[in-house]
């Protein structure tokens, strides 16, 4: 297992970051890492609401399942101490973000908008559209644009994954964990 610094012991560890981030990836293993159980929050909304998000989100809108992330989000205060992906736009709330930095370590997965484009393309059956936008294309960049401001203000520590695989963002999040300061960029190593 992996030393937590002592300053982050017993606190969750947070990871948000743009749909196709890395978050539930990464998560995984980190979690193994650590030593850690893992929770997903999109998985436990799915669970909630017994239905996917995609379904749920076309049936019913995003301002319920704002509603039911918020709730699913406070239960997390109440699990045993783990690593937990959140939901892209988990940050929209003002109370989710200040919940978040309250209740763990919030890590935030930065990744290019090229290459969330490219990792985002053949998944659209399986998330929702999150604007009227025609393309794929300018719904990143649109969402971005909002969201991209929330993360580092919600974030204790930034990881630039641009050009990192799995491990190598595991490693980076491991040495922000063990490290003292309040705020550190790990930027990728350019090859």
């Amino acid at each position: 297992m992996a030393s937590v610094g002592s300053r982050h012991a017993g606190s969750h560890i947070i990871l948000v970051g743009a749909r196709g981030a890395g978050k539930t990836t990464i998560g995984h293993a980190l979690a193994r890492r650590l030593d850690l159980p893992f929770y997903d929050t999109d998985r436990l909304i799915e669970e909630h609401i017994g239905d996917s998000i995609a379904n749920f989100w076309r049936a019913r809108g995003e301002p319920l399942f704002r509603e039911i992330e918020t709730r699913i989000l406070e239960t997390i205060q109440s699990l045993p101490s783990g690593v937990i992906a959140t939901g892209g736009g988990v940050v929209l709330s003002h109370g989710n973000r200040t919940f978040l930095r309250k209740n763990g370590v919030v890590v935030y997965l930065r990744v290019p908008t090229d290459q969330l484009i490219s990792r985002l393309h053949g998944s659209s059956g399986q998330r929702p559209r999150l604007t009227e936008l025609s393309s794929l294309e300018e719904e990143v960049k649109s969402v971005l644009s909002v969201r991209a401001p929330l993360y580092e203000e919600v974030a204790h520590y930034v990881i630039d994954t641009e050009s990192m695989g799995i491990g190598q963002a595991v490693q980076a999040i491991s040495r922000c964990l063990e490290g003292s300061e309040p705020m550190k960029i790990m930027h990728s190593e350019k090859s």
